[in-house]
C-alpha cells in the first residue's frame, strides 16, 4: 500500500489514509457507551455512572501531566485522568481507561480491601478488551472505507506492538538476567547484538533494519524501573483476545456463561492466583491454542485492510 521497496518497523506507524475526523467528547462516550452493551445492563448502567458523575479529568491543561491513567480509591471510587484531544486514538484511549476504572469498581464492590487489588497480570485484560468491543462497533457503524481504514490499522498496530514487540522485549529481558546470573560481561555492544538476533528471529527478512533498531532496549524504562513487567502486557492482550473470540462465537446461554465468567474476573480482585483467574474466565496461557487467538486476529485484520484499501482504490 505504501509503495516501498524497502519495509522499515517505523514504516508501520505511517497512517494509509488521511483521516482528519475529530469526535467529540460526548460522541465519544456514546460510542464506548454502546460498545459495552454486550457486557449487560449492570456493566453499562455503571460505566455510565462513571462518566456522568464527575469521576475523569478530561482535557488537557498548562501543567497537567500527559498521557491517561485509572487511580482506584478503596471505598469511594476510582478517578481517570486523561487528554482528551477529539482524535480516535483519544476515543480508543478513553474506552481502554474505562476499561480500568470498571475492573478497579466491580473488583472493590466484592472483594475486602486486602484481595481488592488486582495484579498486572490481569490489570489489560479489561482494558484491552473495552478497545475489542470498541472496534467491533467502530466497524459496524461506519461504512466510510478511509475511517475503516483507519480504525483497522490501528488495531494492527495494537497487535504488533503489545504482543510481538512485547514478546521480543521480555525474551531480551530474560536473556539478560541469565547473562548476569552466569556471569558473563553486559556491555552496550553485547545488548545491541542481542538485540539484532532477536529482530533477526522474531521478524525475520519481513522488515529492514536500520542502524538505531539494535539500541531499541536503550528507550525502554520498563527494563530498568520494572524488572520482568513487560511480558505482562502480552499475556494480558492474549487473555482478552482469546475470551472475546469465544464469546464472539458463542450464542444464547453459552454466550451469556462467557461474559459471565468474564465479570467474575473483574470481580475477583487479587483473591487468587492470576492464572487460576484467567484459568475460571476460560484462558489457559499453558496452551498453544490461547496464543493463537491473537495470531488469527491478526490475520483476519490484514485481510480486512486489504478489502477496504481495494474499495478505496
Amino acid at each position: 500500500a505504501l509503495g516501498l521497496e524497502k519495509y522499515y518497523s517505523y514504516d508501520g506507524s505511517i497512517s494509509l489514509v488521511d483521516s482528519d475526523k475529530n469526535y467529540k467528547y460526548d460522541d465519544a462516550t456514546k460510542l464506548v457507551l454502546a460498545s459495552v452493551k454486550p457486557l449487560g445492563n449492570d456493566y453499562t448502567s455503571k460505566l455510565e455512572t462513571a462518566l456522568a458523575g464527575g469521576w475523569l479529568d478530561v482535557y488537557e491543561n498548562p501543567g497537567k501531566r500527559s498521557g491517561a491513567y485509572s487511580a482506584g480509591v478503596y471505598g469511594v471510587h476510582p478517578y481517570m485522568l486523561l487528554n482528551y484531544n477529539e482524535t480516535i486514538d483519544a476515543v480508543f484511549t478513553l474506552g481502554h481507561e474505562l476499561g480500568h476504572t470498571m475492573h478497579t469498581l466491580l473488583s472493590q464492590e466484592n472483594q475486602p480491601f486486602s484481595t481488592a487489588s488486582y495484579t498486572i497480570f490481569v490489570a489489560e485484560v479489561a482494558s484491552t478488551f473495552n478497545e475489542r468491543l470498541l472496534l467491533d462497533y467502530f466497524l459496524q457503524k461506519t461504512d466510510d472505507p478511509k475511517e475503516r481504514i483507519a480504525l483497522i490499522q490501528q488495531a494492527i498496530r495494537g497487535i504488533t506492538g503489545t504482543f510481538y514487540f512485547q514478546t521480543l522485549l521480555a525474551d531480551f529481558e530474560l536473556q539478560v538476567h541469565s547473562m548476569v546470573e552466569e556471569g558473563k560481561p553486559i556491555t552496550a555492544n553485547v545488548l545491541d547484538g542481542l538485540m539484532s538476533d532477536l529482530y533477526d528471529v522474531y521478524y525475520g527478512d519481513s522488515q529492514e533494519k536500520d542502524e538505531f533498531l539494535k539500541s531499541v532496549w536503550a528507550r525502554i524504562p520498563h527494563i530498568y524501573r520494572s524488572p520482568f513487567y513487560v511480558y505482562q502486557y502480552a499475556t494480558c492482550f492474549v487473555s482478552s483476545a482469546k475470551i472475546y473470540t469465544d464469546m464472539m462465537k458463542a450464542t444464547g446461554s453459552e454466550k451469556d456463561k462467557i461474559v459471565e465468567n468474564y465479570l467474575n474476573l473483574l470481580k475477583s480482585g487479587g483473591n487468587n492466583y492470576p492464572m487460576e483467574q484467567l484459568k475460571l474466565a476460560g484462558v489457559d496461557l499453558t496452551k498453544p491454542e490461547t496464543m493463537n487467538a491473537v495470531i488469527d486476529e491478526f490475520g483476519k485484520l490484514v485481510d480486512k485492510l486489504e478489502i477496504e484499501l481495494n474499495r478505496l482504490n
